[in-house]
């Protein structure tokens, strides 16, 4: 799922989800139970007639989500999914995609939000697109107060290292 809507605007949100379910080859009574189970838990149902350019920007990434999910993948990858969107909607989209972690599903999401992080199982820190580690969020900031200042600490170290400053002076 791309980090910006790539949904259809000048459709609703039900023919958007129908546009979805068409290409997975979704059809009869499936279509329909797949239909209200990702619009119910998304929160979309009261919007179907809703055209997806007047929803907002929260609204619009579980749209996205809920098209991305109606033929229920093993693996979901999200970049940068919350990115814009406001904290209630993000709590709400954080719900949804633990549910779905409990349900067996891998997500790997990309995000420079750290509070984010913290609701993954593992993190892997890249910078200057190297992969510097990788452990669970609590492994990170175990000598720390918070997993931001684990992840900036890291990162000026490695940079200090790259240029000759091993002593941080």
């Amino acid at each position: 799922m791309p980090q910006r809507f790539g949904l259809y605007s000048d459709l609703t949100v039900a023919e958007n989800m129908d546009f979805f379910m068409d290409i997975f080859g979704i059809f009869g009574s499936e279509r329909k139970k797949r239909k209200d189970q990702y619009l119910g838990f998304s929160n979309l149902t009261p919007f179907q007639d809703r055209l997806a350019r007047n929803l907002s920007g929260g609204m619009k990434q579980k749209l996205g989500l809920a098209c991305v999910l109606v033929h229920q993948p093993r693996l979901l990858i999200l970049d940068e999914p919350t990115n814009g969107i406001d904290p209630v909607s993000r709590k709400e989209f954080w719900e949804i995609l633990c549910a779905m972690q409990k349900e067996g599903m891998t997500i790997l999401v990309s995000t420079a939000y750290l509070d984010d992080g913290e609701k993954c199982d593992q993190i892997i820190l890249m910078h200057n697109a190297h992969a510097l580690d990788q452990a669970a969020p609590s492994a990170f900031r175990a000598d720390f107060s918070s997993l931001e200042q684990a992840m900036i600490h890291r990162i000026e170290a490695t940079d200090r290292m790259l240029s000759g400053d091993h002593f941080g002076i």
